[in-house]
């Protein structure tokens, strides 16, 4: 798996290493998927890393989306194509619906044109389900920190994959004729963020201007 630097996930007080006594807080985990017995397995692996425990698990996305308005998590593992890629429409309900959540797909199917999709949606790192069990939770350690674990691919897709979630958010917005400015007013930031995040995506996809970004972003199913 590949690492690359992401903006990192705003925890609050609770989730950000200690529980309030000192002690550190445990990693509260999601995990969707519709094996159960996969989802077992995954389980086991976490809850059995110090500091971690598993506090959701769902057999669809739909079950997700209710237990996640229910139960407070700092962490989604899930499979984005279960029952044809309803765990696709899960990633994008997580991601709106609680902005900054770590999204980790886990997934049997890894080719670039499924890993960009989710990424797209959303996803903050894309592990193989034939990753071994003791590397799990180190993996979702990096992507709590602000990591994204990617699989390693051709360079072109590399750079296309190395975009953050934040940068494919302001591409979008830019792709649709936002102005920096405007496009800062939407997401929260300030316009010298926008510049700073379209300067970074034009060196990651080798491109001179937010045209050029948009035209190679469209054409690889990154924006729509």
């Amino acid at each position: 798996m590949a690492i690359s630097s992401i903006t990192p996930y705003r925890a609050t007080t609770e989730h950000d290493g200690t529980n309030g006594t000192g002690q550190a807080a445990r990693v509260r985990v999601a995990i969707a998927d519709e094996q159960p017995l996969l989802m077992d397995g995954v389980a086991r692996a976490l809850d059995g890393s110090a500091g971690m425990r598993v506090v959701v698990q769902a057999t669809s996305g739909a079950e997700l989306l209710s237990q996640l308005d229910e139960v407070a998590v700092d962490v989604v593992l899930i499979e984005p194509w279960m029952r044809d890629g309803e765990g696709l429409d899960a990633i994008s309900g997580v991601a709106s619906r609680f902005p900054g959540l770590p999204i980790i797909a886990l997934s049997g199917v890894a080719d670039p044109g499924h890993v960009q999709q989710a990424v797209a949606l959303g996803v903050h790192a894309y592990v193989g389900k034939g990753t071994r069990a003791n590397d799990l939770p180190s993996i979702v350690r990096h992507v709590i920190a602000g990591a994204m674990v990617l699989p390693a691919t051709s360079a072109q897709s590399r750079s296309v994959l190395d975009l953050t979630p934040r940068e494919i958010e302001v591409l979008g917005l830019a792709a649709e004729g936002l102005s920096n400015n405007e496009i800062g007013s939407r997401l929260y930031v300030t316009e010298q963020t926008v510049k700073f995040h379209l300067g970074n995506i034009y060196r990651k996809m080798g491109v001179a201007n937010r045209t050029e970004a948009a035209h190679h972003a469209l054409r690889r199913g990154l924006i729509s």
